[in-house]
């Protein structure tokens, strides 16, 4: 049985019940939903790229860990 994961997503920024960790980095079910249902072309997408890379230059993720 899987265990409901709970943290602050590093996407929406928000606390949410459910999703998963990157290395230490949560991103909850809607936004990883959202994130592959994105085209490349799309307004959002760059948005999506920057947020995902706060786990990889900040160095720092505790923030998003639960």
């Amino acid at each position: 049985m899987e265990e409901n994961r709970f943290g602050l997503c590093m996407i929406c920024e928000q606390q949410k019940l459910g999703g998963i960790y990157i290395v230490t980095a949560f991103i909850c079910d809607d936004c990883s939903s959202e994130i592959v249902k994105t085209n490349v072309n799309d307004q959002k997408y760059p948005f999506f790229v920057n947020q995902m890379k706060k786990a990889m230059y900040l160095g720092n993720t505790s923030l998003y860990m639960n």
